[in-house]
């Protein structure tokens, strides 16, 4: 990041130069400023004035000469300036940082879909592991086959310190289902042998389990011990269990490969299997989509979708999808709260909803598995509303599962407008909720589906009063036979008439999508 200067801040190029001149002007003269090493930067005072220093924390980047009064009230503007740039430079730098490891979480998806062997994934997996959270040892525990006794796939580190297969940890977590923090201090590894014959010990602070679950059986579980450091975090807790989600699915995919190969032995099967691998790869694509039209070569459905933060970063996330050649998913969601942390936590349930929606779930399915996800491991208490929906795009038929989230509004070829069912359950992480509802509509030819968040019905004018979602069926009337581009245009254009300039205070995102 580049150093915060004077020179930078009121330079020729930059926003603020224009407002410092004018105060300048305003201001009984002359003024001068000048940068940490003395040299002119705007204006000129002869010597002898008064000088302010303009301060960022405990560095000064320059100074102001003038009048007493004057160069204070200069000094002043310019040090509110300074400190709003370096807020905004480390808001930044968090956000970086966030989407940093969410690239990192993407990436190894699409790592895994292309491993075949259960070593070589579990391998692949620890090593995204140690890069996101701090380890000292760590190993994937895996069972071919339901009913058979688990094994290191994979490990690091101080292999004498992990648990072994049977030990009171690793049953604990199995039996659970749920990823766990154990900050114990110490532990002594368990031992099957005589008394005399378990010397083997390892002092540490911290266990971390992830489970490995897919299609409702578990199929292991992911193992990291930190002896050096802090103690583990919900934060860590989240990173992992997202990576063991992931991780479980290339592992299923292994183990049917195997099975497959080792059944039929025959080329062509194999080769099925990577090119259901290959389809899973290309499928990982980025969190929010920002190419349009995301799919050029498809006329048989037409999409567009728009998302305004109220902040630098938001709660709101949205995705689309091919399952395979004939069913698109359909996802809109808004995460509780504002700003990085409402960020961190849509990153994660964004990428939860998607990892466990590839599997080619229903989307209750989907609902009811995210949830149990997120309500394992919600320590901040954050929670999400979320509309997921798969279309079959030959015959229209549209199945969904809406958790706490606004219901879409169908509209018809022919104009009419109507909400959809509010069939689901409730928002996902707020309660242990384990069965979520579907449901099924219909889209003829000519007919659309437009998805929003919270965040445009209740768009406030500067009033205080709401945009409604009388006023969101109101256009969606006028624009019913237009594109899906056209009608969030509208939609965009009539929102910004309606809360002319005021501050907007929650994400806006809409998804439009139109059977052709």
């Amino acid at each position: 990041m580049a150093i915060l200067s004077l020179k930078a801040l009121i330079g020729a190029t930059s926003d603020a130069a224009a407002s410092v001149r004018a105060l300048m002007s305003a201001l009984d003269g002359p003024l001068g400023i000048e940068d940490a090493a003395g040299k002119p930067l705007m204006g000129a005072a002869p010597d002898g004035l008064h000088r302010v220093p303009v301060l960022c924390g405990d560095t000064a980047l320059g100074c102001v000469s003038g009048p007493a009064a004057s160069a204070e009230a200069l000094a002043l503007l310019l040090q509110h300036l300074v400190a709003k740039e370096a807020e905004r430079r480390s808001l930044a730098g968090e956000v970086l940082h966030l989407y940093r490891e969410i690239h990192l979480i993407d990436q190894l998806s699409e790592d895994l879909t292309a491993l075949l062997e259960v070593s070589a994934v579990s391998k692949s997996a620890l090593a995204q592991a140690r890069r996101l959270i701090a380890a000292t040892s760590g190993g994937v525990l895996v069972t071919d086959k339901a009913g058979e006794p688990l094994r290191y796939s994979a490990q690091f580190g101080e292999v004498a310190a992990l648990p072994e297969p049977g030990s009171a940890y690793v049953d604990s977590v199995l039996e659970r289902g749920v990823a766990e923090i154990f900050n114990v201090g110490a532990m002594i590894r368990e031992c099957s042998g005589p008394p005399e014959a378990r010397t083997g010990s390892s002092r540490f602070r911290s266990l971390i389990f992830a489970p490995l679950r897919a299609k409702q059986r578990t199929l292991g579980l992911v193992v990291l011990i930190n002896d050096a450091g802090d103690p583990y975090t919900a934060a860590d807790l989240k990173l992992l269990n997202t990576i063991a989600l992931q991780t479980a699915a290339a592992i299923e995919n292994s183990l049917m490969c195997t099975e497959m190969v080792a059944a039929a032995r025959y080329r062509e099967q194999l080769a099925a299997i990577n090119k259901e691998l290959d389809t899973a790869r290309n499928i990982q694509h980025s969190l929010l989509p920002r190419i349009f039209p995301p799919f050029p070569d498809r006329q048989d459905f037409d999409i567009h979708a728009q998302m305004t933060s109220a902040r630098a970063v938001g709660g709101d996330f949205f995705d689309f999808f091919l399952i395979d050649n004939d069913h698109l998913g359909i996802l809109i969601g808004d995460v509780s709260g504002k700003g990085t942390p409402a960020a961190l936590y849509m990153a994660m349930t964004h990428t939860h909803v998607k990892t466990v929606a590839l599997q080619g779930r229903a989307p209750q399915e989907c609902m009811a598995e995210v949830n149990r996800i997120l309500r394992s491991d919600n320590a901040s208490s954050m929670y999400a509303t979320c509309f997921y929906g798969i279309l079959d795009t030959r015959t229209g038929q549209l199945q969904y599962s809406n958790a706490g989230h606004n219901p879409p509004y169908r509209i018809a070829a022919g104009g009419h407008v109507s909400l959809l069912d509010e069939t689901g359950g409730t928002p996902l992480g707020l309660f242990p909720w384990k069965k979520y509802e579907g449901a099924s509509a219909q889209l003829d030819p000519g007919d659309g589906l437009f998805l929003f968040t919270d965040g445009v019905p209740e768009a406030n004018d500067p009033r205080e009063e709401e945009f409604t979602t009388r006023r969101v069926r109101d256009v969606l009337l006028e624009a019913a036979q237009l594109p899906s581009r056209e009608i969030i245009c509208k939609m965009n254009t009539q929102l910004l008439a309606f809360t002319a300039g005021a501050q907007q205070s929650d994400d806006i995102t809409m998804v439009c999508v139109r059977r052709n």
